[in-house]
């Protein structure tokens, strides 16, 4: 089977740098040395004028395009692909800006010779170039060709590819929606390409934002197999991807592709592209370790030209039309469409036309949907179009009937309100609670009366700081619904003798939150909890910032004396990725084997969703979301996300929507700050630098706080004269492939 390669040579969470650990997941630390060193073979190519032209028809001024290619030398940037390369016969230049053809003439009104480190890209539609229109190499300022083909134009591909490395460019060949081609249309492509491409580069595109970590690393493992170094081809290529970020997936699968071996990526400032957008560029430089990359530069540009861009003309990125397109695999145009007609805000609208009453076009999702039916080795369960090839195994079109989901929008949405929501407010997300399938509503914190001397009082803080019996009354009256209500609880706040019994509560669980420091009094009161008959749980916060001796100590004293049957791993600072994460779940399943272990993301570096699935993929059965990823700082895993992912057909999307834009769309309207994410709904840059760097987000939420959510440059100038250097400590260089810790992932 083409997944086989996933598992094949062990590996797995436990491995080291020199093989298999027999020690199991807890033997190494959380962060292995590929997150602290950087390979100098990884290039990195910005695309925002080739793919962000396609949302203003590449209508960009010369001063935008000049300081895009300022920054990138500035930056470190390897490679920036400027347009498209495209015969004049087949566009009318009064309609599209130059940087649809990139004629020479207007590449050197932009860049003189381009006397500098950074290599110029355009890329090449079959069909729109002619080939007596591809100049050498030697008489033009262009250094790599990007050939963009369906699996179905891989020989023209090839033919036009040839053509161009004849013409002494370097090349790539760019295999576009490759979630829509089977297994053995894919391996089709890679063998013609190995026998007859001469190209250097070989890409992924995730065009349509459809494929999640997984598949990412299948099919680099795959390309590697077949054209990397040590395979046969004719001409050994480098493994290229180039993501989208309809599901909030593009940095995410970079990231595990790169791990995998992927050594050309692509990104864009503010994630500019078609539709939902590319990975942020921003994000990349930040990410890699390598010290010749600098973001400065990127922010620098992106406050200048992109903001301003996105909220006064185009618009592109995050949103519902572009998160259903791609959770279901579909080509985004009619989002697109839907965007360019001014109805951005009305996701509702949106879904009701394409989805109707549906959400899922399975005819019969009850039967065979739940894995417990499907045999091991022939799953029969009925696909949706995002799954409908067998790079998807079972996880992905079916479901477990124990994962439950947890809506923290009041909980964690208060932190940007101090808890002052309104009734209407309340009421609306709980509707949305109980017609979406929503397991657990938590309402906010459970405080005591200790909590007073730590500044916490009525007078600043609104009901649900609180969870007072009585505002419960008012707002859920006697909650005669499944949904069941969850508050919780930090420790030093509430004393074990305050937890109310049951029966005296509208609250069914409390959820304890606490670092490892903590353990004993979180213990205390969560027994205390569970003893009085509600449920309980406990939290373990600031996991990223523990050494794993410690987390593994941690559980041990929680299997010990612990009685509840819930423990989570919280993201707190939103800097872990899909690998720590699946390292903590098999770690916390392996500690507590009786136990449900739940995930709660944060969505620093847009890793929220995307941990999320790895969580659920690695065992998780309780997974927390908000609306619109409403929380503290950035927020965390948005809930439409999860409920277009969840199979369980008890889960619905549209009262989610529904509550998103009566009720969190109104409350941005008035106060963008209130959120934590920039104008395309990715992280803004504050969050992304204290994501990226491991830090708490305190600096972050009182930078936002001050109206300076935007201004990137001077909170990177004031992280950096704090740390003295960025990242800290400085990276080591990995120059020897043979030194490479090996992929801890594996199905």
């Amino acid at each position: 089977r083409f997944v086989a390669i996933l598992v094949e040579g062990g590996g797995g969470c436990s491995s080291t740098a020199t093989g298999p650990s027999k020690r199991g997941v807890s033997c190494r630390e959380l962060y292995r040395e590929e997150f602290s060193t950087f390979r100098p073979t990884i290039k990195v190519v910005d695309c925002t004028i080739r793919d962000g032209g396609l949302m203003n028809k590449w209508q960009f001024t010369d001063e935008m395009v000049r300081d895009v290619y300022n920054a990138n030398v500035a930056a470190g940037v390897d490679y920036m692909e400027i347009g498209y390369l495209t015969s004049e016969s087949y566009f009318k230049r009064g309609e599209v800006g130059a940087w649809r053809f990139c004629a020479d003439d207007d590449l050197r009104r932009i860049m003189g010779n381009n006397d500098t480190k950074l290599k110029i890209a355009a890329m090449a539609d079959i069909g729109r170039v002619d080939d007596a229109d591809i100049p050498p190499c030697s008489e033009c300022l262009l250094d790599l060709i990007r050939v963009a083909c369906y699996d179905y134009q891989i020989d023209e591909a090839i033919r036009l590819s040839n053509l161009c490395v004849e013409r002494g460019y370097e090349v790539s060949i760019n295999l576009m929606a490759v979630a829509k081609n089977d297994v053995a249309q894919i391996e089709a492509c890679l063998d013609k390409v190995a026998k007859e491409a001469k190209c250097q580069y070989f890409y992924i595109a995730d065009s349509f934002g459809s494929i999640y970590g997984e598949q990412v690393r299948i099919l680099t493992k795959r390309y590697l197999e077949k054209l990397g170094p040590k395979s046969g081809a004719a001409v050994p290529k480098i493994i290229g991807y180039h993501g989208h970020n309809n599901q909030q997936l593009g940095f995410a699968n970079t990231v595990d592709g790169v791990i995998e071996g992927i050594e050309m990526v692509d990104g864009s400032y503010l994630g500019m592209g078609r539709g939902s957008g590319n990975t942020c560029l921003e994000q990349l430089v930040c990410f890699f370790k390598n010290p010749k990359y600098d973001p400065r530069p990127i922010f620098e540009v992106i406050q200048k030209h992109f903001i301003p861009l996105r909220q006064d003309k185009v618009e592109w990125g995050v949103s519902i039309p572009y998160l259903i397109q791609g959770s279901r695999n579909e080509h985004p145009k009619d989002a697109m469409a839907w965007e360019a007609a001014g109805k951005s805000a009305d996701c509702l609208g949106f879904y009701d036309k394409f989805m109707g009453e549906h959400e899922s076009p399975s005819k019969d999702i009850s039967s065979g949907g739940d894995p417990d039916d499907i045999g091991a080795n022939n799953p029969t369960g009925p696909r949706v179009p995002n799954h409908d090839s067998d790079l998807y195994r079972k996880e992905f079109y079916s479901y477990r009937k124990g994962i439950k989901v947890l809506d923290s929008t009041v909980r964690d949405g208060g932190f940007r309100t101090n808890w002052h929501l309104s009734d209407d407010f309340v009421k609306g997300i709980y509707k949305c609670c109980c017609e979406a399938g929503i397991d657990y509503m938590e309402v906010g914190y459970l405080t005591g009366a200790s909590a007073a001397k730590q500044g916490i009082s009525a007078e600043l803080f609104g009901p649900w700081r609180f969870c007072a019996e009585g505002d419960l009354k008012r707002v859920f009256g006697d909650n005669k619904t499944e949904l069941k209500l969850a508050a919780m609880c930090d420790v030093g706040t509430i004393t074990a003798e305050e937890i109310p019994n049951k029966g005296d509560t509208l609250l069914d669980m409390l959820r304890v939150n606490c670092c490892c420091d903590q353990i004993e009094e979180a213990i205390a009161l969560a027994n205390s909890a569970q003893s009085k008959g509600l449920e309980s749980a406990l939290v373990i916060c600031e996991v990223s910032v523990e050494k794993m001796e410690k987390i593994s100590a941690t559980l041990d004293k929680i299997a010990s004396s612990c009685q509840s049957p819930v423990v989570y791993l919280q993201d707190t600072r939103g800097a872990l990725y899909n690998e720590q994460v699946e390292m903590l779940v098999k770690l916390f399943t392996e500690k507590l084997p009786e136990r449900t272990v739940g995930f709660c993301g944060s969505n620093n570096l847009q890793m929220s969703f995307s941990n999320s699935v790895t969580a659920i993929i690695e065992g998780a059965n309780l997974l927390d979301g908000s609306v619109m990823g409403l929380g503290r700082g950035c927020g965390g895993c948005p809930m439409e996300n999860l409920m277009c992912f969840l199979k369980n057909p008890k889960f619905k999307l549209r009262p989610v929507l529904v509550a998103l834009q009566e009720h969190v769309q109104p409350m941005h309207a008035r106060d963008p700050t209130l959120f934590g994410l920039g104008p395309t709904g990715c992280p803004s840059m504050p969050f992304l630098v204290a994501g990226t760097r491991n830090d708490d987000v305190a600096d972050s939420v009182a930078w936002c706080n001050a109206g300076m959510k935007h201004d990137g440059v001077r909170f990177l100038d004031f992280q950096r004269s704090k740390a003295k250097q960025f990242p800290n400590p400085k990276p080591r260089l990995i120059d020897d492939e043979n030194k490479r810790p090996a992929s801890t992932h594996m199905v």
